[in-house]
This record gives C-alpha cells, structure tokens and sequence, in this order.
C-alpha cells in the first residue's frame, strides 16, 4: 500500500524542517508475526530528536517515531494476541529468545540494537521503499512517523476503554522510561528522598511514579521555569532552578541524605552531578539521552568510600507489554494525568513540533496522523 511518511534525508541542518520531508512511500502487507495499524498520532521523543541531531545512530533515508498509537487493520497468520479492531499502542521491541528476554527482562534484550537503531528487521530487511529505494522503516521496529505501519505482535499493549487513545503512545518510552525506573529498578522505600535532574516528559513521568512509591521528598531540578512549574503540579515537593549550586541544594533540603537520583535529561548528561548530590549508600539510575561515545566522571572517593550505587536504567527496566498496561490502568484511575505537558500537532507540521521541543517552548508534542 501507498502511505505518506516522513522521512529523514539526513541527520545534520540547523532547523528540523530542512532535515524531514513528506513523501510517499510503498509499505508491505505484514508478514506471520506482524500487525498493520492505522497509527492516528506517534510521539516525537528525545530519542527521535537524538537521531536528528545525530547524537544516536540511525540510518538514512529512514522513517523515525516510536511512541506510535493506533488501531489494528490486519494480522499476520501466525498473531493471536490481537484482533483486527483493537487500540494498541506499540512499545519497545523485543526478540523474546535471548538470555534476559528468558528471564523476564524484555527491555534489556541482547538484540536491542538490532531491533531498534538499526532500522531493519533482524533479517536485515525493511517493509518501506521510495520509488525502488529501500527505506530503513524499522525503527524501534515501528517507524510510526506514519499513517500505517507493521510492529511486531509481541511489542503491542490495548489501550484500556476510555483512555484517550493519542495519549498511549508515550508509553512505548518516555513515560514507561520514567515511570518504570521508579517502579521497577529504584523502587522507593518509605520516608525515601529522590532527586530528579531533568523536568522533560522522562522526568515528569518519573515524579508521577515518584508520589506513588514511600518516597516523601521529591525534588525535581531543571533550567526551565514552565517544567519545574508543572512538576511541582504533578507531584514534586520541591522544584530547584539548575544552577552552580544544583549539587549542593538537593543535600541542604534533606541534610545530605538524597538516597536516590535520575538524569533524565536530553542530551545534556548531568549524571556526575546526580551522583555528586546523592547521600550516604545513594542510588543514581542513567536514564537521559547523550551521545554514545559520551563519558560521565565522578570523584574515585565519593563512590565507594560512600556506598553509592550507579545503576543503568533503559526504558524504565524490564517491562513488558503488560507493565505498558499497568501503567495505562493507572492513568484511567486518575493518577498519571499524561495529558498536561502534550501539545498535539497535525502529522504536517512535524517540524514545527521538533523546532518547538528543540527551543523547550513545549515539552511533549505528540503528532496526530488522522
């Protein structure tokens, strides 16, 4: 079938809009173990924005977004876990044979690269061509910069009856991302303190989960006034403007006990600061965007001699369509208003959403297909 997609020509340029254009594309049918959906909005995520900017690997000509939403139009022979008709949102993907996907870690898969940043299936093909030309339509195993596409069967979570389906797809990374390394890998204990550097939708997701666990000392930190205001609306108790005190001003709130922090920031790596703040046997999860090749430093004394912990934490820890779903129950009871920090954007003007995201004039846009 024919679609409209966006594709990146290259990963470089000054401006968003001279980097992505419209054009139409030739997807295939879906194979046994996929699903075609008719995706009506698709997240633009700091991952996406890393591609872009080339601070992440990915492929070109290709078609970028993984928080894609929509409803499922076909199936392959060989699906059972949805039906044609259901509202799925798509998460992470994920190969389900390796070591850690057997033991129940999906989200650290062995073949995360492969699945995600290389813009293939793992056969090395791709569902999407231009005029002959192959296109890398695989990211994430979705590429939902689109109105239809193939995911995987396994990557797939329902959306609950009477959530907004538009808002579910940022699920599938910036909110599972923060909300999950609360849930799964920091998991706050009663009277606990956690520090969050960085206010975007990963560190917003992180205070809602945050309110939500014993922690009873939440302080977010960021550069941008808006955010901090809004984290303080969604569950901070103390909002710290970043600055050349930021290390020093979490440890006099709470007496040098910060027992946990996250960097979720994007691309602006102030893990050695996370580290820094923390107190006495503190826990600090890597969780923001940077380069690769980027390296964090921090004093040799100031780890061991104080029992501190650095801990990796990719998309959230180990979740799974079913956490997806957990998380999703969550918000239909009230207790993750997703739909604060989002502006929505028609699918033309991705990028006047990517400009706006750059310039932190909004903090997360979410672009609508239909």
């Amino acid at each position: 079938m024919q679609i409209t997609a966006a594709v990146m020509e290259k990963p470089d340029g000054v401006l968003a809009r001279r980097r992505i254009k419209l054009e139409k594309v030739e997807l295939e049918d879906p194979r046994e173990d996929e699903v075609l959906i008719r995706v009506t909005s698709c997240g633009v995520c700091g991952t996406d924005k890393g591609c872009i900017h080339g601070l992440e690997p990915f492929p070109i000509p290709g078609v970028l977004g993984h928080e894609g939403a929509g409803v499922v139009e076909a199936i392959g022979s060989r699906v059972s876990l949805v039906k044609t008709g259901d509202r799925v949102m798509i998460g992470v993907p994920f190969c389900g044979h390796c070591l850690t996907c057997r033991r129940g870690e999906p989200r650290y898969c062995q073949n995360y690269m492969a699945l995600t940043s290389s813009g293939y299936r793992m056969d090395g093909s791709s569902p999407m061509s231009r005029d002959g030309e192959t296109l890398a339509g695989r990211f994430f195993q979705q590429s939902s910069w689109v109105p239809n596409t193939l995911a995987l069967e396994r990557q797939l979570a329902r959306a609950h009856d009477g959530l907004d389906l538009d808002l579910t797809g940022q699920y599938g990374c910036s909110i599972s991302t923060g909300a999950g390394t609360n849930f799964n890998e920091l998991k706050p204990y009663p009277r606990s303190s956690i520090a969050g550097f960085g206010a975007g939708n990963v560190g917003l997701g992180a205070v809602m989960a945050a309110r939500m666990t014993g922690a009873t000392t939440i302080i977010a930190v960021d550069e941008v006034a808006e955010r901090l205001a809004l984290a303080g609306e969604l569950g901070a108790t103390h909002t710290l403007q970043h600055g050349p005190g930021t290390v020093e001003e979490p440890k006099a709130l709470i007496r040098d006990n910060v027992d946990f922090s996250m960097e979720a920031t994007d691309g602006s790596n102030l893990v050695s600061e996370a580290i820094e703040a923390l107190g006495v046997r503190g826990t600090c999860a890597r969780m923001g965007g940077a380069k690769l090749t980027e390296t964090v430093q921090y004093k040799f004394a100031d780890v061991p001699l104080k029992g501190k912990r650095i801990v990796g934490a990719m998309g959230g820890g180990g979740q799974s369509p079913m956490f997806l779903e957990d998380l999703m129950r969550l918000q239909l009871e009230g207790r993750f208003p997703l739909e604060k920090p989002v502006k929505f954007h028609d699918f033309a003007d991705v990028n006047q959403a990517i400009d706006d995201s750059d310039a932190h004039k909004i903090i997360k846009p979410i672009l609508r297909m239909q």
